[in-house]
C-alpha cells in the first residue's frame, strides 16, 4: 500500500480527529495550531487539511464527536422512568449528568474554553451541548419544572457540575492549601465527594 493510500484511510482521519479533540480541549480554539495536532498523531498540516479543510472545520468535527460521546455516556446510564418524587428525579438526572462529565472530560473542557467568548463556536455550543434526553426530564411540580428547564437555576446547576469536574485538579489543590492538608478528596472525585456535591445541588433546587 502506498503512502498516499495509507494517508487517505479512515483510520488516519480518526487519528487526526482524536488528536484534535485532545488539543482543542486542552488549549482551546485560539491556542491550538497544527503543530500540536501533528505532535500527537504524526499527520502533517497538508494531510490534516486534506481531511479537514481548515481549522474551523476541524474544530466543528471535534466538537460534534465529543457531543456524541457525551450523549452516549449520558444515555448509557439514564432511563426515562418515573422516580418516586421530584427530588429523586432531580438527583437521578444530576447524577447521570455528573457521570457523563467524568467519563468524557473533553466535554467540560471544550465548554469552558469556548463558552467564555462570543464566537460562532459558542453559538454552536449553546445549541448542541446538552443531552437531548436530559431536556425531556419531567417533574410533577410545575414550579420545579420551570425552574429546572428555563430559569437561571438550570444554568447554575450546569455550570457547577461542569466546573467542579473540569476544574477538579485546581479545586483539589486550592482546598488542600486552604485547609493545610495534603489532599482534600475533591479530585479524583471520591464516591463520598460525589454524593456530597449532589446533596448541595439538591438544596439549591428544593
Amino acid at each position: 500500500m502506498s503512502a498516499s493510500t495509507e494517508s487517505h484511510k479512515p483510520s488516519t482521519r480518526l487519528a487526526i480527529l482524536e488528536a484534535a479533540i485532545q488539543v482543542f480541549a486542552r488549549l482551546g480554539y485560539s491556542g491550538t495550531n497544527f503543530r500540536e495536532i501533528t505532535a500527537l498523531c504524526g499527520a502533517q498540516r497538508s494531510l490534516i487539511l486534506y481531511h479537514f479543510q481548515n481549522k474551523e472545520t476541524l474544530w466543528q468535527a471535534a466538537a460534534e464527536d465529543v457531543e456524541k460521546r457525551f450523549n452516549a455516556a449520558f444515555d448509557s446510564v439514564f432511563t426515562e422512568q418515573q422516580q418516586a418524587s421530584d427530588r429523586e428525579t432531580a438527583r437521578y438526572a444530576l447524577s447521570c449528568f455528573l457521570d457523563a462529565l467524568c467519563e468524557v472530560p473533553e466535554y467540560g473542557q471544550i465548554y469552558l474554553r469556548e463558552g467564555a467568548t462570543d464566537s460562532p463556536r459558542m453559538e454552536w455550543l449553546s445549541r448542541h451541548f446538552a443531552p437531548p434526553r436530559a431536556l425531556r426530564v419531567h417533574y410533577r411540580d410545575p414550579d420545579i419544572q420551570k425552574r429546572l428547564h428555563t430559569s437561571v437555576l438550570r444554568d447554575i446547576l450546569a455550570c457547577t457540575l461542569v466546573a467542579f469536574v473540569t476544574l477538579g485538579p485546581l479545586l483539589e489543590r486550592s482546598r488542600a492549601v486552604a485547609t493545610g492538608k495534603s489532599s482534600a478528596g475533591t479530585y479524583e472525585m471520591t464516591p463520598a465527594k460525589r454524593e456530597e456535591l449532589l446533596d448541595y445541588l439538591l438544596r439549591l433546587i428544593f
